[in-house]
Parts: structure tokens; C-alpha cells; sequence
């Protein structure tokens, strides 16, 4: 298929998206184009999982989806992958090789940071305090953080993910 027909397929199934008014959540899976050197140790879970998922925010970012489509919400699998770590790099890519990284888009990827979702599940508390950093929408929990920063991972960032209406839930704490 040729790239302008898979993306013009790509953007009707996002519009829809976009109009239904839910959240896309993206994961991983299909790792095996990292067999052979990756072979052992785990390595398509540990290494091929964060940057699979890195590779499809840069595309997001990069391709210019979030502004085609501004009020989709994309949540992306193991708090973004290697994402928070690289976004400096992008960032820097985009400002100094716009011939290669800002042919899709008009916007630098670090500006649109704020328009990413992710999952908490990182393993680390300090990798969770750079994606939130980073990101600042993580849906989950993960203890040591304050009252408020735990009710933002414990429910509030869902409601506001799932475009819930807040006032039908049971409870409003945990």
C-alpha cells in the first residue's frame, strides 16, 4: 500500500476517534524485528517495548497528528517508553534538521508534550517523576507523592482522559 493511502487511512480511523470522543491507548507488541541481537536477556520486552513506544510518540509528535486532530487523546503504553529520556533530543532535532525532522509539522514535539498520555508502569520512582515532568498526565498509582499529585495518578487524570463527568462518580476520594 502506498505511504499516502495508509496515511489517509490512518487519519480517517484517528477522525473517527477524534468525534467519537474516546481515548486511544497504544501499545507495543510486535517486537520480533528486534530478534537477533536482541535475542537474549529479555530484550524485546525490556529495550524493544520503551522504544517501539518512543518510535510511535515521535511519529505522532513528528507527523503532525496532534494538530490535524486537536482534541484526540492518545495514551501510550509504559509511561511513554523511552520518550521522556529522548525529548530533549527531539526537540533538538526538530530546531536543527527541520529538512529531515519538521516536514510533517509546524510545531516543536516539546511544545506538545502537555497533549500526551501515558501509563505509570515505569518501575522506578524517579523515571515516574521525569514523566511526569515531562508529560504530567500519567494514569495510575505509584506511592510516594502527595496527596494531590496521588489523586491526579489514582483517578483524576482518568476522568479527565475518559472525558468522564466527574459528579457520577461514587467517590470523589480514595
Amino acid at each position: 500500500m502506498h505511504h499516502s493511502a495508509v496515511l489517509n487511512s490512518i487519519d480517517a480511523s484517528l477522525q473517527e476517534v477524534e468525534s467519537l470522543d474516546v481515548a486511544l491507548f497504544i501499545h507495543p507488541w510486535d517486537m520480533h524485528n528486534w530478534d537477533g541481537r536482541l535475542g537474549k536477556y529479555w530484550l524485546p520486552w525490556l529495550v524493544g517495548m520503551p522504544s517501539e513506544t518512543a518510535q510511535a510518540i515521535c511519529c505522532v509528535l513528528m507527523g503532525g497528528v496532534l494538530e490535524r486532530f486537536p482534541r484526540l487523546r492518545l495514551c501510550f503504553a509504559h509511561g511513554g517508553g523511552a520518550y521522556p529520556m529522548i525529548r530533549g533530543r527531539v526537540a533538538h532535532g526538530f530546531n536543527v534538521r527541520p529538512d529531515l525532522c519538521a516536514t510533517d509539522c509546524k510545531t516543536n514535539p516539546s511544545l506538545l508534550d502537555g497533549r500526551l498520555w501515558t501509563d505509570s508502569l515505569v518501575h522506578d520512582p524517579e523515571a515516574l517523576r521525569l514523566l511526569l515532568s515531562v508529560v504530567g498526565k500519567v494514569v495510575e498509582e505509584y506511592p510516594d507523592f502527595s496527596n494531590a499529585d496521588r489523586d491526579s495518578l489514582l483517578w483524576k487524570n482518568a476522568v479527565k482522559l475518559f472525558s468522564l463527568d466527574e459528579g457520577k462518580l461514587h467517590s470523589t476520594t480514595f
